[in-house]
C-alpha cells in the first residue's frame, strides 16, 4: 500500500490516547518562549507563532522535530514528574501493570547465572556462536505444547497454572477485551493477585511442560519457563510475528536520569508484551 502525498499535519500516534504530556508540555514551553522572542521584533508576528504552534501540537502532539526522544528525559529530573506524566507505581490487579506487562507463574527471584548454567547443563539451552539459544530438544517440545495450549479456553489455562504453580488458587479474566489468568499467592490474598495476559500463560505453560524429561525441580522448570520468554519466535497465542522495541511508557520513552529503556518482545497483534531483557 502507498501512502497518500496529501499532507496532513495530524499524527494520530501521538494524540489522543496515545499523547504523551512531557513531549506536549514541552512543546507548548518551547512555543511560549519563541512566541515571547518574536513580539520584541513584532507583536503580531508573535501571535501568529502562538497560534500556530500550538496548532501544531494539539495536532501532532509536538512542533519540534526530536521531540520523543529528548523531551522525557528532560521532565525526568522534576520532582514528581513520573507521577505526574505517567500515573503513580502501584499497579492494578496485583502483579498486573497498568501499561498491560503481564506477572508469570512463579514470580520469585532466581538468581540468574546459577539458573543459566543449570539450564546449559541440562540441556534446555546451549551455546550458539556467540549466543544461547534453546536446544532443539527442548524448543520442538515447547513448540508442541504451545500448539496443544492455543487451542484451550483460559479457564482450562488458569486450572492448569493452579496445578504447576505455587498458586493457591486461579481464574480466568476478562476485561476491557483482553484474557488474563488471574493466580491467588499461596496466602491466598486476592489483593495480591499475580494476573498473567494469555499469550504469556500458554509461553509459561508450554515452556514448563516442555522441560519435564530435563529438569526435576519444579521451581527450577518455572523460573526456566519465565525466563525462556525471551527466546520466542512468535505469538504463543495468535502465532503472529513478534516485535523488538523498548520499555516507553510514553512516544519518547520515559526512564531516570542517565537511564536507557529497556528493551521488549511483544505481539503487536494481540497488544501483549511477551518479555522485558534485564538492562545491561
Amino acid at each position: 500500500m502507498t501512502r497518500s502525498t496529501t499532507l496532513d499535519p495530524r499524527r494520530p500516534e501521538h494524540t489522543g490516547e496515545n499523547r504523551c504530556w512531557p513531549c506536549t508540555v514541552v512543546n507548548v514551553a518551547l512555543v511560549a518562549v519563541a512566541a515571547a522572542a518574536v513580539s520584541v521584533v513584532s507583536p503580531s508576528t508573535a501571535g501568529a507563532v502562538a497560534v500556530v504552534g500550538l496548532a501544531l501540537v494539539w495536532l501532532r502532539g509536538y512542533v519540534v522535530p526530536g521531540t520523543p526522544r529528548f523531551a522525557p528525559r528532560l521532565v525526568a529530573p522534576i520532582p514528581g514528574s513520573d507521577a505526574l506524566f505517567h500515573g503513580t507505581a502501584a499497579t492494578d490487579g496485583g502483579d498486573r501493570a497498568p501499561d498491560g506487562e503481564s506477572g508469570s507463574l512463579d514470580p520469585a527471584d532466581v538468581d540468574g547465572e546459577e539458573l543459566l548454567d543449570r539450564l546449559l547443563a541440562e540441556g534446555v539451552l546451549e551455546i550458539d556462536g556467540d549466543a544461547v539459544a534453546p536446544t532443539a530438544a527442548y524448543r520442538e517440545r515447547w513448540r508442541a505444547e504451545t500448539d496443544r495450549l492455543r487451542a484451550e479456553d483460559t479457564e482450562s489455562l488458569a486450572a492448569i497454572a493452579r496445578d504447576i504453580s505455587p498458586a493457591a488458587a486461579a481464574r480466568a479474566v476478562s476485561e476491557d477485551g483482553d484474557e488474563w489468568v488471574a493466580l491467588s499467592p499461596p496466602d491466598g490474598n486476592t489483593i495480591d493477585e499475580t494476573w498473567l495476559r494469555r499469550p504469556v500463560a500458554i509461553a509459561e505453560i508450554a515452556g514448563y511442560r516442555a522441560a519435564e524429561p530435563f529438569l526435576s525441580d519444579d521451581s527450577i522448570r518455572l523460573a526456566a519457563a519465565r525466563t525462556n520468554r525471551m527466546f520466542l519466535e512468535a505469538c504463543p497465542d495468535c502465532g503472529g510475528d513478534l516485535e523488538r522495541g523498548v520499555d516507553m511508557p510514553c512516544c519518547g520513552g520515559h526512564t531516570g536520569p542517565g537511564e536507557e529503556p529497556a528493551e521488549t518482545l511483544a505481539c503487536p497483534a494481540c497488544e501483549v508484551r511477551l518479555y522485558t531483557f534485564p538492562r545491561e
